[in-house]
């Protein structure tokens, strides 16, 4: 194990960590998992999200004004012994709550969820995993991946990091993303700083996409 002493962020950025991967040529967003199951704090996969899903609502409402893909996930289980949750069931009982055809997996309704608005049914961490999203990116030739929603240790990393290993750029909106525990959703944070994703606030991200917007519509 390397030992050392002082700031983190000062000795991963001095062996090269935490480079920019900056924003490609179209942006789409990834609402990951604010479903009431989890955004209900009263429910055993659930966590008071609420700062979150307002800086969620700001990004939608940028990326409706300027036409950008959006993507909703959930996590909805068919089968009533969980069957389709493989073994992930094994290790956190809590997935039980997430049935199909019961609010628990319906989109939060404080969100401004649209018709046209994508939603990618998922049954594992990653937004990727067993999905179609990869095919709907590419068709709308989307290069970078805006990702916000929960959980910042589970669900956000997960996809982050799938994200990175397909060829997408993935920006963590850090104000936006939440978790259950505020010392694994700033120890994710560091984590994907470093290596996986660029990690910038709900304004930072709306800036970048409209001055980019701005420019193409210059060209």
């Amino acid at each position: 194990m390397i030992q050392h002493n002082g700031d983190d962020e000062t000795f991963f950025r001095k062996r090269g960590f935490g480079k920019l991967l900056g924003f490609g040529q179209k942006p789409g967003l990834i609402v990951v998992d604010l479903i009431n199951g989890f955004t209900n704090p009263s429910m055993p996969m659930g966590s008071e999200l609420t700062g979150q899903i307002e800086r969620t609502n700001k990004l939608l409402n940028t990326m409706h004004e300027m036409n950008l893909p959006i993507f909703f996930t959930t996590i909805s289980y068919d089968d009533d012994s969980l069957a389709d949750s493989g073994i992930w069931f094994q290790k956190m009982e809590g997935l039980k709550t997430l049935k199909t055809g019961t609010e628990a997996v319906d989109v939060d309704p404080r969100l401004d969820y649209r018709p046209g608005d994508g939603l990618i049914v998922k049954k594992y961490a990653s937004a990727f995993f067993g999905t179609d999203l990869i095919a709907r990116l590419n068709a709308n030739n989307i290069d970078t991946v805006i990702i916000v929603g929960c959980t910042t240790c589970g669900c956000i990393r997960a996809t982050a990091v799938d994200a990175l290993q397909l060829g997408y750029r993935p920006i963590v909106v850090e104000d936006a993303v939440g978790d259950r525990s505020q010392a694994s959703h700033e120890q994710s944070l560091f984590d994907l700083r470093q290596k996986y994703a660029d990690v910038l606030t709900t304004s930072e991200v709306i800036e970048t996409i409209t001055k980019t917007k701005a420019a193409s519509t210059k060209i």
